[in-house]
């Protein structure tokens, strides 16, 4: 009987002495820019933040120059340029965790 009891009442505490714990994990919204091609002397300007260089692309096992920039979601205007000339512009809207591939010719 006394076995029993004692049972039944490490039931009751191994069903209802475990809490539920509820939470919300919320990453940081991030989106990002891939800029492949010919990528050598290539300046890029995301919306009227500073320009930066291309020239410290990585190159993949195909051989391709690739660089990625981490940006907010969002409309931004990217343009590129080589020697003072326009060589690209683009408006893209990007969601939270798209990567936007920008082919630099």
């Amino acid at each position: 009987m006394k076995l029993s009891k004692i049972l039944v009442l490490l039931l009751f505490f191994f069903l209802f002495g475990c809490g539920l714990k509820e939470g919300v994990i919320q990453k940081d919204a991030r989106s990002y820019l891939w800029f492949t091609g010919n990528t050598k002397d290539a300046i890029v300007l995301i919306d009227d933040l500073t320009p930066f260089n291309l020239n410290t692309a990585n190159e993949k096992e195909s051989g391709a120059k690739t660089r990625y920039y981490e940006v907010a979601p969002g409309k931004h205007t990217i343009v590129v340029t080589r020697n003072n000339k326009e060589i690209v512009k683009r408006i893209v809207l990007l969601g939270d965790g798209i990567t936007k591939e920008i082919q630099i010719p």
